[in-house]
């Protein structure tokens, strides 16, 4: 703890903060450029991120200033400035995480399809954007004699002042944290759903297991009989026959005169022996698909499951580590106004502009198959993947997953796996 930071100490946090926000800006430019350029990244996790992006961007934008705007006064607009966009697009961030995690409830256990969830997103808006602006945009027109304005230093960059430290913690860091909370539930209840179900699956894989059947011959009904056919060389002794074949040939006059080996042919029946009967035809082909669905059910299932977890995982861990080193900073500034505590300050100024590279990563990793598909060139601006053929009907390259025959909807694969379902291209 000290009472203030020295100008090395200031310019290191400064440095820190815009080499931190130039990777958070690396990161939604991946987004943006991805997301509009091929529909093969669009599925409705990645819109939200798309849209959270926005604002990770315009974050940056304010504390790549950094310093600066404190360094220009209390009252300058750039100041001002900065404190309205941090304050609108802080929070908005971990709002945005929220409406992730209310998607995932909603397909889970709501079973919304891309198309329902995509009329949530207004309402999304309205929670992310809408709120945080009114609160940012009246900061702007509150000024006390006592306290002055809302917007000052406030040690990393011009935010809320130290005299109105109160409002950091009831505007900013309490609702994400409530945010945090309920995420961190939903995602517990339906990591709990989607495994419960994966061992009911699984169990009844196991119970239809199809077993060998001996399947009767359906036409015992009817006599079987074994036909036996005999030849032998014979001799022709008859006249008339060796004069007849003695004949010559019209069509072949250069086979004539010539005699021919002769056979007869002897056409016997008899019963065919139980023991000659023809074996019974192998396992019906159903039995065999339906194992084979089950089989393939199970392991879509065991795709889904890991890839929600570890798209779940993420969110979760990447929310802890943008909050919890600023969260302390604050309290530890409202309970110690004059104090400065440079480790969490360095740590807050690390974390909080990396909020975009954090939904960076998660973005990448639920679009890891496009990802690779666009750096192999094998993606088409307009229609994603590219066609395999050029004749006919056209294929599309695998993504990694293939069609869930679960109970899940559809989405499922967008919102856990990432894989690309019909309704991707909403």
């Amino acid at each position: 703890m000290s009472h203030a930071l020295s100008l090395k100490e200031l310019h290191d946090l400064e440095t820190t903060e815009r080499v931190a926000s130039c990777f958070s800006l690396i990161g939604t430019s991946v987004i943006l450029f991805t997301f509009i350029y091929s529909p093969a990244f669009r599925k409705p996790v990645n819109r939200l991120i798309f849209y959270a992006s926005w604002g990770n961007t315009l974050c940056n934008v304010a504390t790549l200033v950094s310093q600066s705007g404190i360094r220009a006064g209390r009252d300058s607009h750039l100041c001002q400035f900065q404190g309205f966009l941090i304050q609108m697009f802080l929070p908005a961030d971990a709002l945005w995480n929220l409406a992730m995690a209310i998607n995932v409830y909603m397909t889970l256990f709501r079973r919304y399809n891309a198309q329902q969830l995509k009329a949530l997103e207004w309402r999304y808006h309205c929670m992310c954007y809408g709120g945080p602006f009114i609160i940012a945009l009246v900061y702007i027109f509150i000024e006390t004699p006592s306290k002055g304005k809302i917007y000052g230093p406030a040690m990393l960059w011009c935010w809320i002042d130290i005299e109105w430290v109160a409002l950091r913690i009831a505007l900013c860091y309490a609702p994400a944290w409530c945010c945090i909370l309920i995420s961190f539930c939903i995602y517990v209840l339906a990591g709990r759903e989607i495994f419960v179900k994966r061992r009911q699956l699984r169990a009844f894989t196991k119970s239809t297991r199809p077993v060998p059947v001996r399947i009767e011959n359906s036409f015992t009904s009817f006599k079987t009989t074994e036909i036996q056919v005999t030849s032998e060389l014979a001799t022709l002794h008859s006249p008339n026959v060796s004069n007849l074949c003695s004949m010559p040939d019209k069509e072949n006059p250069n086979m004539s005169g010539k005699g021919y080996d002769q056979y007869s042919v002897t056409i016997g029946s008899a019963p065919m022996s139980p023991s000659s009967e023809a074996p019974p035809p192998n396992t019906p082909r159903a039995h065999s698909t339906i194992a084979q669905r089950n089989h393939r059910a199970t392991m879509e299932a065991n795709r889904a499951a890991f890839g929600y977890t570890k798209v779940a995982l993420l969110f979760f861990v990447s929310l802890l580590v943008t909050w919890v080193p600023s969260s302390i900073n604050r309290v530890s500034s409202l309970l110690h106004p004059s104090l400065v505590s440079l480790p969490f300050t360095y740590a807050s100024g690390i974390v909080l502009p990396l909020m975009g590279f954090w939904n960076a990563v998660i973005y990448i990793t639920t679009s890891w198959a496009a990802v690779r598909l666009l750096f192999n060139g094998k993606l088409n601006k307009n229609n994603g993947p590219v066609k395999r053929s050029s004749i006919g009907l056209s294929s599309w390259p695998s993504l990694g997953a293939r069609k869930w025959t679960g109970a899940e909807s559809d989405s499922v694969k967008g919102l856990a796996a990432g894989h690309r379902s019909r309704y991707d291209q909403v």
